[in-house]
């Protein structure tokens, strides 16, 4: 405010203020009619609508940037190892080591305040952990018995005997015997030990000391001992005649060498015929044989001699001669009685022999040497003197 010569006041900014005042008075005004306010008589409800943001600010992070901090704020996920246990068993050979539990690695949810310095972290603080899947401990047994390492052999694994040795009850020389266990014969090991190890044998279980015993590592060529000693072992009266002997060929011609009963060899001849035999027709080849020989003396009878007829087959007691089969061959002969054994007297009707061949079973009383005795042959201790012969060509292996 000025005052002039005559004594007026001149006002220059104040006027030019209040008119910017009328001004921003009347855009509030306008801006606020157009809003409907809530009175008495109506009450009108306003929804106010919030777009959710799609990117959440971290505030600490913006704040960490606008300040050119070297610090950085993370949240991540993130493995967490496992730890390994080792425990002693003494079921595993010394220093092997076998998985008991496998390890599995955890995962968390961490919040960190990492520091950089020359891009490289050089601090890291947790601020926030949250176990998302717990770790999992891996356990791992390590070998103890110095038995089974000096063996190669494993718990469940097949050991030999060099000699017989009774098995025990308990793992005691004045223990219970349960059974002897013969020579070469194997057993299942289930514990280990030094002086005695526990034992499987034809489901018998018991103790047996570790003196006299072996493993195919130790002692390469005991598997094939083994075999011939359960071949031998399983021999008996009731052995089931229904399946091949388990001989191989070189057996067979092993057992028909060198028997001084066996005059004109054709036994010895015909090795590998009752082989083939045993193979086709599902037969025990060696029961087979033993027939033969008891039926014609080795081959010297005079049906076996003229007739190729090693079996008395059809030779019936009223006229056994002349009601006898004539073969072509000592091999028609082999076949045609295995055949007539297998289909008629060793399996029940409707077995399938193979090749086209259905058993009928007609005179089928069993599996065994006496079974067959009941109805082909009338001489009631036949079975006994053919298991005679068989037990002598098994004691040949």
């Amino acid at each position: 405010m000025k005052k002039n010569e005559d004594g007026t006041i001149v006002i220059k900014f104040s006027i030019v203020w209040f008119f910017i005042a009328i001004i921003i008075i009347a855009l509030i005004v306008s801006f606020f009619k157009n809003y409907i306010f809530a009175t008495n008589e109506e009450e009108t409800e306003t929804v106010v609508a919030f777009e959710q943001n799609q990117k959440s600010v971290d505030v600490i992070e913006v704040m960490l940037e606008n300040t050119g901090s070297n610090k950085k704020m993370v949240n991540e996920k993130r493995e967490v190892p496992f730890t390994t246990e080792y425990e002693e068993n003494p079921n595993l050979p010394k220093d092997e080591q076998q998985v008991k539990q496998e390890g599995k690695v955890g995962k968390i949810q961490v919040t960190a305040l990492q520091e950089y310095q020359n891009e490289e972290m050089i601090r890291e603080d947790l601020i926030e952990s949250t176990t998302l899947e717990e770790a999992v401990k891996e356990i791992i047994y390590v070998g103890t018995s110095e038995f089974l390492s000096k063996y190669k052999v494993h718990i469940e694994d097949q050991m030999y005997l060099l000699e017989a040795e009774n098995l025990k009850k308990e793992a005691s020389e004045e223990s219970e015997t349960i059974c002897q266990i013969p020579r070469y014969l194997n057993v299942t090991i289930k514990e280990a030990g030094e002086e005695w190890i526990k034992v499987t044998y034809n489901g018998k279980e018991g103790y047996l000391k570790t003196t006299h015993i072996t493993s195919e590592a130790v002692t390469p060529l005991i598997t094939e001992k083994n075999r011939i000693a359960t071949l031998k072992n399983n021999l008996n009266i009731d052995l089931d005649l229904s399946v091949p002997s388990g001989l191989t060929l070189s057996d067979y011609k092993t057992v028909f060498s060198n028997n001084a009963s066996d005059k004109n060899k054709i036994f010895e001849q015909n090795a590998e015929k009752f082989y083939l035999a045993e193979q086709k027709y599902k037969i025990n080849g060696i029961f087979l044989a033993a027939v033969g020989i008891h039926e014609s003396a080795w081959g010297t009878s005079k049906i076996a001699s003229d007739k190729n007829n090693l079996f008395g087959y059809t030779a019936y007691d009223r006229d056994p001669y002349n009601s006898a089969t004539t073969f072509e061959n000592y091999e028609k002969a082999i076949n045609t009685v295995a055949e007539t054994l297998s289909l008629k007297y060793l399996h029940v009707a409707g077995t399938v022999i193979g090749e086209g061949l259905t058993a009928t079973g007609i005179y089928f009383n069993g599996t065994t040497v006496k079974s067959v005795n009941i109805r082909y042959a009338s001489d009631e201790n036949w079975a006994d003197k053919v298991f005679t012969y068989m037990q002598y060509l098994y004691n040949k292996l």
